[in-house]
């Protein structure tokens, strides 16, 4: 019973949600989406560029350089600069009303 009225819940409320307040979480998500996949690239390559002769000098294999390496940096900068685009997605969206 409770999980029926959760989603009669959630659907009151997904109901109440007018197309403004969609149209502010698309952009707003949107901005931050981008500006956290754009930061990730960018310090992905920035880091292998300077980690590629410690990789060849050690002979790594690439299976370990993506899998063991790269799947964990790239949630650790991820969590690590998710406040500062928070904030720079804020920013963004309030420009655009004024």
């Amino acid at each position: 019973m409770e999980k029926l009225d959760d989603k009669k819940t959630f659907a009151k409320t997904l109901s109440l949600l007018k197309t403004i307040d969609m149209y502010i979480i698309r952009k707003f998500l949107g901005t931050f989406f981008f500006c956290i996949a754009l930061i990730l690239v960018i310090a992905v390559i920035f880091d292998f560029a300077e980690r590629v002769d410690n990789f060849m000098e050690n002979e790594a294999p690439v299976k370990a350089i993506i899998f063991d390496y790269y799947l964990n940096f790239i949630p650790y900068f991820g969590t690590l600069f998710t406040p500062l685009f928070v904030f720079i997605s804020v920013i963004f969206l309030r420009q655009k009303w004024l």
